[in-house]
């Protein structure tokens, strides 16, 4: 019984360790993205990237302060020809950023188990 309470210490003394340091590594960063209006970034990845919007969620982005969130709309766009895609983060309806984008798209391979998942409300 002893042993099996020294273990249980043991785990939980190693992963608060564990969290504490991931922590530390966690900050805001200050990549540089390049914002303008929605209309303008649209053109840009559409006419001149020949990329069409695939995927589009509800995101969320870290206020200036670190501390508030603000909601976005994250959009992905592909062009399946050149393989080339841009990850867009729309800001309002005057302001889209692109956050992220390159080459060589590609499809992940589908898992080889399916699972079965429920969302609950």
């Amino acid at each position: 019984m002893k042993n099996l309470f020294s273990a249980l210490v043991l785990s939980l003394v190693m992963g608060t360790s564990a969290y504490a340091e991931h922590e530390k590594n966690t900050y805001n960063s200050t990549k540089p993205v390049s914002c303008n209006t929605f209309e303008n970034v649209t053109a840009l990845i559409g006419g001149q990237f020949g990329e069409m919007p695939y995927m589009q969620g509800d995101g969320l982005a870290a206020a200036v302060d670190g501390k508030q969130f603000i909601k976005t709309q994250v959009v992905v766009a592909v062009n399946l020809e050149t393989n080339t895609f841009s990850v867009v983060e729309v800001i309002s309806p005057e302001l889209a950023c692109i956050i992220a984008g390159g080459n060589n798209f590609r499809f992940n391979k589908s898992p080889s188990q399916k699972t079965n998942i429920v969302l609950e409300k």
